[in-house]
């Protein structure tokens, strides 16, 4: 560079090897401070890179991804929740990282749990790392329990038990003794596991080429929570869990409802009353619980892959998942290295290590996770799963209707 003078010159070469990274997450706006002080730390490191954050409600990002591809503007780095995955794989959306990941010797990926990293897989090549996975295990207000005199959930704890103990808080429409996970009884995803695994019942089919709900198993377990809330009515019917814009689970007037690690803050924030968890009991078929997750992963428009992978390696190490998801309480680490710094945290509930009993011995991944057409399967089963939960359907016509409404999805290429 003739006629500069040396500092200039050296300061053009920098600016000419400078690489702005655009990163879209889903974060809520309190946890928003966290991941920018992240984001500086990363940058202090990493000085030939600076970070734009991009951030979405959840609900908003799994519109707008598609909307940014269709148009060749997606971000150079992206979450993605399990459930996106494999359609956004399928579609080029995310691209292959596997031969980063395989050279990256110290990232380590074989110190993720198997179970999390299944999500993020497309022809057997990983396109997405997990930060997080999660299983649902049981919450209950001690409060309640301590006021209507029954003894805590214990990790022997059966699904008869459960039902036993859930009847004893019932004061019909004031009252109840199980809420749900997250308001309702699901069937997909973690929920789904959760509600169904124990009898030995399964929404989709192994090839998740149909549904498998038309079983004595899946009528046996569907059954069991609905008669609890539309015959026994220690359950909460749609109407009622809509009463409660906030969560009835936070009301102090739920004995007990499925909990992940993502919902500890804000039952930590928010329940104005004591709390804990236990493992999710024992059913007919076993212990078994869904579980859970979202990740990360380099997009097709980025110009910068080499620096989209160096950052997903630092966010998703044990150090990044520590600092970002572990010792925040935020979530549930996809390392077991980083986990005790969950369990450490000031929102993690007492017996929080049940979290991580579930994950090393009985918590399953939810489907769909292998099939293009999977979130069109599950806005036919959660609609009919509402009508369940009014009343104004029964077992049988869910079953029916979700059998019949799913054959032409089914019927496309996935």
């Amino acid at each position: 560079m003739l006629g500069i003078a040396p500092e200039l010159a050296r300061k053009v070469a920098l600016a000419a090897d400078q690489i702005t990274l655009t990163v879209a997450h889903a974060w809520e706006t309190a946890f928003m401070p966290h991941q920018e002080e992240w984001d500086k730390q990363f940058m202090a490191k990493n000085s030939d890179i600076t970070l734009k954050d991009i951030n979405n409600t959840w609900a908003d990002h799994q519109t707008i991804v598609p909307t940014w591809a269709a148009a060749g503007q997606l971000p150079d780095v992206l979450y993605v929740h399990g459930s996106r995955a494999f359609p956004w794989s399928k579609e080029g959306i995310l691209i292959d990282i596997q031969s980063y990941a395989d050279a990256d010797k110290a990232f380590n990926v074989a110190g993720i749990w198997e179970e999390a990293l299944r999500l993020y897989r497309y022809q057997g090549k990983l396109h997405s790392i997990p930060y997080d996975h999660g299983p649902v295990i049981l919450g209950y207000n001690k409060t309640l329990f301590d006021k209507v005199g029954v003894p805590y959930p214990t990790p022997d704890w059966t699904m008869d038990d459960l039902h036993q103990a859930a009847l004893k808080f019932v004061v019909p429409g004031k009252q109840w003794g199980y809420g749900g996970y997250y308001g309702s009884v699901g069937f997909g995803n973690e929920a789904g596991g959760a509600h169904l695994f124990p009898w030995g019942a399964k929404l989709f089919t192994d090839d998740e080429s149909g549904l498998a709900i038309d079983s004595k198993e899946a009528r046996t377990a569907i059954s069991f929570w609905y008669d609890m809330i539309h015959k026994e009515h220690a359950g909460l019917s749609q109407s009622e869990a809509d009463s409660f814009p906030g969560g009835a689970w936070l009301s102090g007037q739920v004995a007990m409802f499925g909990l992940a690690t993502w919902g500890a803050p804000q039952m930590h924030d928010q329940a104005k009353f004591e709390w804990d968890v236990a493992p999710w009991p024992k059913g007919p078929a076993g212990q078994h619980t869904g579980s859970f997750g979202s990740g990360y992963g380099v997009t097709r428009d980025s110009k910068h892959p080499e620096a989209g992978w160096r950052y997903l390696s630092a966010y998703l190490s044990v150090e990044g998942m520590q600092f970002m998801w572990g010792s925040s309480g935020r979530g549930s680490p996809a390392r077991e290295a980083a986990y005790q710094s969950y369990l450490d945290s000031p929102l993690a509930p007492k017996h929080g290590q049940y979290f991580l009993d579930a994950l090393k011995n009985y918590a399953v991944t939810g489907r769909p996770y292998q099939s293009a057409t999977g979130p069109q399967v599950m806005d036919v089963v959660n609609q009919n799963q509402t009508l369940l939960a009014t009343g104004d359907i029964d077992v049988e016509t869910f079953i029916s209707n979700v059998l019949e409404q799913t054959k032409p999805i089914f019927a496309q290429k996935s």
